[in-house]
């Protein structure tokens, strides 16, 4: 169950090569922060990589999972999830603190 907002973004976001050097995001938009954009969506994307070294010591420090894969591993999971009208109600109940 989700405790507050930040931690629901944490479990419907993910993010991948978030270890690689910043200037080589270019490759994906730099939307391989994704977890940082819905928590700081105003945020300048320059500010990313410092802000999830942030977020990974804290994630550790609070025992909440931060997710973070290859990008093939999250297409196919996020295609995956696409058919299967379940994902969309697990969302839903995510933002409603339910889970």
């Amino acid at each position: 169950k989700s405790r507050d907002w930040g931690e629901a973004q944490l479990h419907v976001s993910a993010d991948w090569c978030v270890d690689i050097p910043f200037w080589q995001g270019v490759v994906f938009l730099w939307l391989n922060f994704h977890t940082v954009h819905h928590l700081f969506p105003k945020v300048d994307f320059s500010h990313h990589p410092e802000i999830t070294r942030i977020l990974r010591k804290t994630c550790k420090e609070f025992n909440i999972p931060y997710a973070v894969g290859s990008p093939f591993q999250i297409y196919k999971e996020m295609i995956n999830s696409f058919s299967k009208p379940h994902s969309l109600m697990q969302e839903i109940m995510v933002y409603a603190g339910a889970i």
